[in-house]
C-alpha cells in the first residue's frame, strides 16, 4: 500500500502558502509597488494576470478563514459612490464642456459596474486625476462635486495603502 500520509499535508501547506503571498501581494501594494511589478516579480505577463491572481488569493483564503472578506464592505463603498458620480455626470447634459478631459472621465467611470477590486481603484485614481488637473474648468455642481469628495474619502478608505 502506498504511503499517503504526505500528501494529506499539501491542502494546508497550500492555505498557508495562498494567505502568505496575498499578504505579500498586499504589502508590495501598500509600500507603492505598480501592479505591473508585481507581475514581474510573480512571473506573470501582465498587470491585470497579478491583479486576478490576488482576487482567486482572496478568494481562497478567504474560503478557508473565517470572517468577511477584508476588501469587501470598502470596495463595495467605493463601487457606490464611483457609480454615484457616474450617474452625476450622465445626467449633466454640459458635462462634455466642462473641461479638458472631461469626455475621458465619462468613458471611464462608464467601466465601472463591470470592473474587478484592483481594476476598480486603477480607474477610481485615474479619473480623480483628470478631474483634478482641470485647470481653468468650468465648476462642478454642487451635488457632483459632493459626489466626488465622497469618492475621493471612500477611495483613501479602501485603498490597500491605508
Amino acid at each position: 500500500m502506498a504511503d499517503l500520509s504526505g500528501l494529506r499535508g499539501v491542502p494546508a501547506a497550500r492555505a498557508r502558502i495562498d494567505a502568505e503571498e496575498l499578504e505579500l501581494i498586499d504589502r508590495a501594494r501598500r509600500a507603492g509597488a505598480t501592479w505591473g511589478e508585481i507581475a514581474d516579480a510573480l512571473g506573470l505577463g501582465s498587470r491585470q494576470a497579478a491583479e486576478q491572481r490576488r482576487l482567486r488569493l482572496v478568494a481562497a483564503v478567504r474560503g478557508r478563514l473565517p470572517g468577511p472578506d477584508p476588501y469587501g464592505e470598502s470596495l463595495a463603498r467605493l463601487r457606490s459612490a464611483a457609480l454615484e458620480v457616474h450617474r452625476r455626470v450622465g445626467a449633466d447634459r454640459r458635462w462634455d464642456r466642462r473641461f479638458t478631459r472631461a469626455v475621458l472621465v465619462r468613458e471611464t467611470l462608464s467601466a465601472v459596474p463591470e470592473a474587478t477590486g484592483g481594476a476598480l481603484f486603477a480607474l477610481v485614481e485615474a479619473v480623480i486625476a483628470d478631474v483634478g488637473s482641470s485647470d481653468g474648468a468650468r465648476p462642478l455642481p454642487a451635488p457632483t462635486r459632493a459626489a466626488f469628495d465622497r469618492l475621493r474619502e471612500a477611495l483613501i478608505q479602501a485603498s490597500p495603502k491605508h
